[in-house]
Order: C-alpha cells, then structure tokens, then sequence
C-alpha cells in the first residue's frame, strides 16, 4: 500500500456530491476518486492546459463517425470484428465492463 499525507480540504456540497457519485460509479472510496481525479488532471494543469471537456467530446465523437465513415464504405466486412475489438481493448487496457 502506498503511503499517503492526510490533508484537510474543503470542497463545495456539489463537487462532493459529483466525487461521491463518480466513486459509487467506479466502486472506489471518496480519497481513491478524488486522487484518480488528480492523477488525471494535475498533469494538465502542470503543463498550462486547461481540461476542455467538450472539445475532448468533440473530437472523439468526430474521430468516431469518421473512422465509422471509412470503414463502412471501405472495409464493411470489417466493421463487427473491430468493434468486438475495441470492447476487448476497452476492458483489458481501460478496466471497462464495456
């Protein structure tokens, strides 16, 4: 186990709210939450970037009608094994249930 620095932190009843329901989601403890929540986003912020969600949104929907496009029209043959793929690689790679 990993030694952790007890701090004390306040936090707005909404964002305990989001932290506590993210954590019930993800079935990880309120501190687990909030620092899997840091470990993604402090790297951001360290580097002068900002988390735009709905540009990261967009560009993902984008990539996937686009990739969705091209292998519709060029390889439909495809289609089904690539996606059962990408289930398999969300589950080993991302923990996903999927």
């Amino acid at each position: 186990m990993a030694d952790y620095v007890q701090i004390g932190v306040s936090l707005n009843p909404l964002q305990v709210e989001r932290l506590q329901a993210l954590g019930e989601k993800q079935g990880t403890s309120f501190s687990e939450t909030i620092r899997n929540v840091l470990n993604i986003a402090l790297p951001f912020a360290e580097n002068g970037h900002r988390l735009d969600f709905a540009r990261i949104l967009t560009i993902v929907e984008f990539t996937s009608l686009a990739l969705d496009t091209l292998i519709t029209v060029h390889a439909p043959e495809e289609s089904d094994r690539l996606l059962d793929l990408a289930v398999e690689n969300l589950k080993t790679f991302h923990a996903s249930a999927g």
